[in-house]
């Protein structure tokens, strides 16, 4: 092989290289940017207007003129408003959530689902705080199939305060006494998305799966779903990388980059200078030897 082509293909390989090694740094960076958040607990304690304390819940919402909260033993308590001491009620104001009902019409995976609300209208939910396993992982079905067969066909409740950049609603779902996205992780169906999610309560109930080996736990060496759509999304580029690197197709001319003369297949500099590439017949200038 001469050594311009040789030229020609090494240059081709450090393109890709170099591509490649873009594409590895800029999420690795990126992560750098984002800590993760301070785990918080999720359950504030609520007080009468006396002072005296009722219960610890870890969403409120307002129910006409009642207060609905979600205790750490699972039910579900509507409590007139004006009950509340004066700081909860401020509270209230000053955390709004939004709340959307409806019927589970079809679950994509463990952490997404899709609800009908009464006026028909179709929303995608993902459940916040928790990563489920991609269908391409290990117990990444299993993981869709136990939180479809709790919910689906069934009423809900999304406790919710924005939509993610893919539009779905960001929720917390609870179905009557159960609160899924705990259960997921208790059961060991999804990690607790952590780099997003700092709620301490989901972070113990991961932490209790993968000590008594439950559902993806159970694995020698369980991988986190974030890094493996990192992985495809690198392998998926790298391919593209490969494929979209045009290495430069022999031609029936060689422009020695040097000096930029142009030669003709019959020359004896064709494909040997150290410097030089392909060409075509309106490159550079001729050879005065073999005339270009």
């Amino acid at each position: 092989m001469s050594i311009g082509r040789k030229l020609v293909i090494l240059s081709s390989q450090l393109v890709v290289v170099w591509v490649v090694l873009a594409l590895l740094s800029a999420p690795m960076a990126l992560a750098q940017a984002q800590p993760d958040p301070p785990l918080v607990d999720s359950f504030r304690p609520w007080h009468d207007v006396g002072g005296k304390f009722l219960t610890k819940s870890r969403f409120a919402y307002l129910d006409g003129d009642r207060v609905a909260l979600w205790t750490e033993t699972g039910q579900m308590l509507l409590v007139p408003q004006a009950q509340f001491s004066d700081a909860d009620q401020r509270w209230i104001a000053d955390h709004p959530v939004k709340v959307l009902r409806g019927k589970v019409i079809f679950v994509a995976d463990g952490d997404t689902l899709g609800l009908l609300d009464a006026n028909k209208r179709q929303h995608r939910i993902r459940l916040e705080g928790i990563d489920a396993p991609e269908r391409g992982q290990a117990f990444g079905t299993k993981s869709r199939q136990m939180l479809n067969d709790v919910v689906y066909g069934k009423e809900i409740l999304v406790a919710y305060d924005e939509s993610d950049p893919y539009g779905r609603i960001l929720g917390h779902i609870y179905l009557s006494d159960r609160w899924l996205n705990y259960d997921q992780l208790a059961h060991g169906m999804a990690w607790h998305y952590r780099h997003f999610n700092g709620d301490a309560y989901l972070a113990r109930a991961q932490k209790t799966a993968e000590a008594q080996k439950a559902g993806l736990w159970r694995d020698v060496s369980p991988a986190p779903p974030w890094r493996y759509r990192l992985t495809e999304k690198r392998r998926r580029e790298m391919e593209e990388a490969k494929n979209t690197a045009e290495p430069m197709q022999p031609t029936r001319y060689w422009l020695n980059t040097s000096s930029g003369v142009r030669h003709n297949s019959t020359c004896k500099h064709y494909g040997r200078t150290s410097r030089g590439k392909y060409c075509q017949s309106d490159n550079g200038k001729p050879c005065d030897m073999c005339g270009g």
